[in-house]
């Protein structure tokens, strides 16, 4: 028996010395460091990288999305103080508004005249040469040939006489005593300062009248007609008042004017 354990124990031992010789083949622990090393075909290629080494992210980045990717490297360059390399977002340029363009005035009533029965011919043949959009309309003018300025009467012909001396003392000496034949009943024994072709001009004397004292003087239309005529057109535009202006550019003895009538 013992004779038995001792050539067991003999052999067993024979088998292990010749395993770890190599005689019986390589056994699976071999294949392990240190000896897998020098079994490598260039192990002079091989290096041994930090853990924190960009070629071990390298493959991880490959393998994740492109918007991890993206984050990750913004995370890093955060870390490293390294200013944000993402373009900022470009906003298209905001076109500034377009101005609104205001309405053309409107006019709510221009009149042109007077007009004789010789003009009113010429200018009817001008105006239908226009072909405006708005018609006129036309209104009788009544146009003073002449303004007197007088002193109305006052009891009659002793009121006249009183008047007259008292216009003497005043130093004025230029006036006429109407008489009591006169065919205006409003001007008889009334007293004539002076006939004016325009109200302005009549105006203009009584102004000067009034410093010297004499306050009571009156202006009064003379030799009246009616025989004139007046255009009036109403809501123009600008394109209508254009070619208005210029058609009374052709008439330069009229007058151009607002009316609200």
């Amino acid at each position: 028996m013992l004779k038995l354990l001792f050539w067991l124990l003999l052999i067993g031992n024979a088998a292990l010395f010749a395993m770890q010789r190599g005689y019986l083949g390589a056994t699976a622990s071999e294949r392990h460091e240190p000896k897998r090393l020098t079994q490598q075909l260039h192990p002079e290629t091989l290096t041994i990288l930090p853990a924190n080494s960009e070629k071990l992210v390298a493959p991880a980045k490959a393998d994740a999305p492109a918007g991890a990717v993206a984050a990750a490297d913004a995370a890093k360059d955060a870390k490293q103080g390294k200013p944000d390399a993402t373009p900022p977002e470009v906003k298209a340029p905001v076109a500034d508004p377009v101005p609104a363009v205001p309405a053309a005035p409107v006019v709510a009533c221009t009149e042109i005249g007077n007009f004789n029965a010789v003009e009113v011919r010429k200018f009817d043949a001008q105006l239908s040469s226009l072909n405006l959009a708005v018609k006129p309309t036309t209104r009788s003018v009544q146009e003073a040939a002449s303004h007197m300025v007088y002193i109305p009467t006052q009891d009659g012909k002793d009121g006249a006489d009183r008047k007259a001396a008292e216009l003497r003392r005043l130093g004025i000496q230029d006036f006429y005593v109407m008489p009591e034949s006169q065919p205006n009943p409003a001007l008889r024994w009334a007293i004539s300062l002076g006939v004016f072709k325009t109200e302005e001009a009549a105006k203009a004397y009584i102004g000067r009248l009034i410093p010297q004292g004499v306050r009571s003087a009156r202006i009064m239309a003379r030799n009246v007609t009616s025989n004139k005529q007046a255009y009036q057109w109403r809501n123009v535009d600008a394109a209508t008042k254009t070619a208005l202006d210029g058609l009374k550019a052709k008439f330069p003895n009229q007058e151009m004017r607002s009316c609200t009538s």
